[in-house]
Protein backbone atom coordinates (compact mmCIF):
# COMPACT_ATOMS: atom_id res chain seq x y z
CA UNK A 1 0.00 0.00 0.00
CA UNK A 2 1.71 3.07 -1.18
CA UNK A 3 2.84 5.83 1.80
CA UNK A 4 -0.59 8.62 2.09
CA UNK A 5 0.64 12.57 2.13
CA UNK A 6 -1.43 14.83 4.62
CA UNK A 7 0.91 17.21 5.13
CA UNK A 8 -0.83 19.61 3.49
CA UNK A 9 -4.21 19.33 6.15
CA UNK A 10 -5.51 22.60 7.81
CA UNK A 11 -8.43 22.42 9.80
CA UNK A 12 -8.93 25.98 10.08
CA UNK A 13 -9.29 26.00 5.43
CA UNK A 14 -11.66 22.82 5.45
CA UNK A 15 -9.42 21.46 2.64
CA UNK A 16 -9.62 17.58 2.41
CA UNK A 17 -6.34 16.12 1.42
CA UNK A 18 -6.51 14.43 -2.50
CA UNK A 19 -5.63 11.32 -0.98
CA UNK A 20 -7.71 11.20 1.96
CA UNK A 21 -10.08 8.75 -0.10
CA UNK A 22 -11.61 5.51 0.67
CA UNK A 23 -9.99 2.58 -0.46
CA UNK A 24 -13.04 0.21 -1.10
CA UNK A 25 -15.30 2.79 -3.37
CA UNK A 26 -12.82 5.58 -3.84
CA UNK A 27 -15.08 7.99 -2.09
CA UNK A 28 -13.33 11.24 -1.43
CA UNK A 29 -14.67 14.27 0.48
CA UNK A 30 -16.35 12.14 3.40
CA UNK A 31 -15.64 10.82 6.34
CA UNK A 32 -13.07 8.00 6.90
CA UNK A 33 -12.52 5.52 9.38
CA UNK A 34 -8.91 4.08 9.90
CA UNK A 35 -7.89 0.62 11.57
CA UNK A 36 -7.39 0.54 15.15
CA UNK A 37 -3.48 0.75 16.61
CA UNK A 38 -2.07 0.31 12.76
CA UNK A 39 1.18 2.32 11.41
CA UNK A 40 -0.50 5.41 8.99
CA UNK A 41 1.57 4.53 6.29
CA UNK A 42 0.16 0.81 6.52
CA UNK A 43 -3.54 1.51 7.24
CA UNK A 44 -6.73 1.29 5.39
CA UNK A 45 -9.35 4.26 5.19
CA UNK A 46 -12.88 3.76 4.36
CA UNK A 47 -15.82 5.37 4.24
CA UNK A 48 -18.86 4.07 6.73
CA UNK A 49 -20.45 1.79 3.99
CA UNK A 50 -17.12 0.38 3.53
CA UNK A 51 -15.76 -0.01 6.84
CA UNK A 52 -19.59 -1.45 7.89
CA UNK A 53 -19.36 -4.17 5.13
CA UNK A 54 -15.49 -5.14 5.47
CA UNK A 55 -16.38 -5.23 10.41
CA UNK A 56 -20.03 -6.83 8.97
CA UNK A 57 -21.57 -3.83 10.61
CA UNK A 58 -24.88 -1.98 10.52
CA UNK A 59 -24.11 1.74 9.41
CA UNK A 60 -27.95 2.42 8.59
CA UNK A 61 -28.08 4.32 11.80
CA UNK A 62 -25.54 6.32 11.17
CA UNK A 63 -25.58 10.22 11.29
CA UNK A 64 -24.26 13.07 9.84
CA UNK A 65 -21.65 13.59 12.75
CA UNK A 66 -20.83 9.61 12.51
CA UNK A 67 -22.02 8.05 15.18
CA UNK A 68 -24.25 5.01 14.96
CA UNK A 69 -26.06 2.63 17.19
CA UNK A 70 -23.98 -0.41 18.20
CA UNK A 71 -25.87 -3.77 18.92
CA UNK A 72 -26.55 -3.31 22.44
CA UNK A 73 -27.95 0.41 21.77
CA UNK A 74 -25.10 2.11 22.64
CA UNK A 75 -23.84 5.65 20.18
CA UNK A 76 -20.57 5.00 18.80
CA UNK A 77 -18.59 6.42 16.33
CA UNK A 78 -16.44 3.90 15.61
CA UNK A 79 -17.11 0.38 13.64
CA UNK A 80 -15.72 -2.70 14.23
CA UNK A 81 -12.17 -2.30 14.66
CA UNK A 82 -11.89 1.11 12.89
CA UNK A 83 -11.92 4.32 14.13
CA UNK A 84 -12.76 7.97 12.74
CA UNK A 85 -9.63 9.21 10.63
CA UNK A 86 -8.35 12.40 11.77
CA UNK A 87 -5.35 13.22 10.13
CA UNK A 88 -2.47 14.94 12.15
CA UNK A 89 -2.30 19.22 10.77
CA UNK A 90 1.66 19.12 9.06
CA UNK A 91 2.00 15.28 9.42
CA UNK A 92 1.33 12.74 7.57
CA UNK A 93 -0.18 10.54 10.59
CA UNK A 94 -3.77 9.88 11.52
CA UNK A 95 -4.23 11.48 16.13
CA UNK A 96 -5.15 8.54 18.11
CA UNK A 97 -8.54 7.92 19.13
CA UNK A 98 -8.41 9.86 22.81
CA UNK A 99 -5.90 12.38 21.53
CA UNK A 100 -7.57 14.68 18.52
CA UNK A 101 -7.80 18.08 19.10
CA UNK A 102 -11.18 19.47 18.95
CA UNK A 103 -10.29 21.47 16.08
CA UNK A 104 -9.92 17.61 14.54
CA UNK A 105 -12.90 16.26 15.79
CA UNK A 106 -14.90 19.66 14.23
CA UNK A 107 -13.09 19.19 10.63
CA UNK A 108 -14.23 15.50 10.65
CA UNK A 109 -17.41 15.77 11.99
CA UNK A 110 -18.12 18.50 9.37
CA UNK A 111 -17.52 16.22 6.46
CA UNK A 112 -20.49 14.44 5.04
CA UNK A 113 -21.32 11.02 5.29
CA UNK A 114 -21.91 10.02 1.94
CA UNK A 115 -20.81 11.74 -1.51
CA UNK A 116 -22.97 14.72 -2.33
CA UNK A 117 -24.92 13.47 -5.68
CA UNK A 118 -24.28 16.24 -8.22
CA UNK A 119 -27.85 16.24 -10.27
Amino acid sequence: MPKRILANISYASGTVPSDYKCDGCGATEVKLWREYQTFADHTKLFCADCAGKDQKKDVSSIDEQGFRTDQHGFKTDQIGWYMPAVPVEGDDTYWGYTSVPQEGVDWWERLPIRPTISQ
